[in-house]
């Protein structure tokens, strides 16, 4: 990690800090019993902060991947009991994804989860220093983001 400290460039430590931080929400993940790997966590969590139903084409959209990647993903949660599919009621064309009551709890779990791993990566800061250090973080992101361009 020290030469980390040294860099011309603060790139690589933002990649560093952002492997970090996987590694530890993939293990606090696989220590609370769900074995999903971070796109099912974010599939997941989208299909939470949706009303109403989600097909798979709108999952693929916000995914920004492949037809048959989300087939593999939704397959892989359904297998983990964690969502549903079943044909549109208004074109049974399209498949509609729900979660199931171990889905809706997977939520719960990854809030607490992330306020853990949020803790743990503020540990030794000032509310101060969070507060200029977030406003940082920010700027950077806007400044990598090109205007009319989704930040997703």
């Amino acid at each position: 990690m020290e030469s980390f400290c040294r860099l011309e460039h603060f790139g690589p430590l933002l990649g560093y800090c952002d492997h970090q931080v996987q590694k530890v929400l993939d293990r606090e993940l696989k220590n609370s019993g769900y074995d999903v790997s971070p796109m099912q966590c974010r599939t997941l969590m989208y299909l939470h902060s949706q009303n109403g139903p989600v097909t798979q084409k709108q999952l693929e959209q916000y995914l920004r991947v492949k037809p048959s990647t989300v087939n593999g993903i939704v397959s892989r949660l359904e297998e983990k009991r964690l969502l549903t599919r079943c044909p549109s009621t208004e074109d049974a064309r399209c498949r509609v994804l729900q979660l199931t009551a171990l889905g809706q709890g997977f939520h719960h779990d990854m809030r607490q989860i992330a306020e853990r791993v949020s803790r743990r990566m503020e540990t030794g800061f000032t509310s101060e220093e969070i507060a200029v250090l977030t406003g940082y973080l920010q700027r950077i992101a806007c400044n990598l983001t090109t205007p009319g361009e989704d930040s997703v």
